[in-house]
């Protein structure tokens, strides 16, 4: 098993539906990187927590996000547990 470590975090005010769910999610981790202290460049896992909207999921899938922050090579995986999401997504291994 592979430690994980969360460096930074940070959370992006939003309204209901107010702007695209990925706006948020790459301002929040933008932020968070700097946070952290830590360059994109050195991100190996992207996880994003998934959510269904309207019956569809996928709007804020891993790969969504690793794309609109300007991909880096990491690896990508996506989560979606309903209410548990976010733990989930915290819960992704690396290796």
């Amino acid at each position: 098993m592979t430690d994980v470590a969360v460096l930074g975090v940070e959370m992006h005010p939003w309204g209901k539906w107010g702007r695209p769910f990925v706006e948020y999610g790459v301002a929040a981790a933008r932020e968070a990187l700097a946070d952290a202290g830590v360059d994109w460049q050195e991100v190996d896992l992207v996880v994003g927590g998934e959510t269904v909207r309207n019956g569809n999921g996928g709007y804020v899938a891993g790969a969504t996000f690793a794309q609109a922050l300007g991909w880096n090579g990491a690896r990508v995986a996506t989560s979606y547990a309903a209410c548990a999401t976010g733990a989930q997504a915290l819960d992704t291994r690396t290796g």
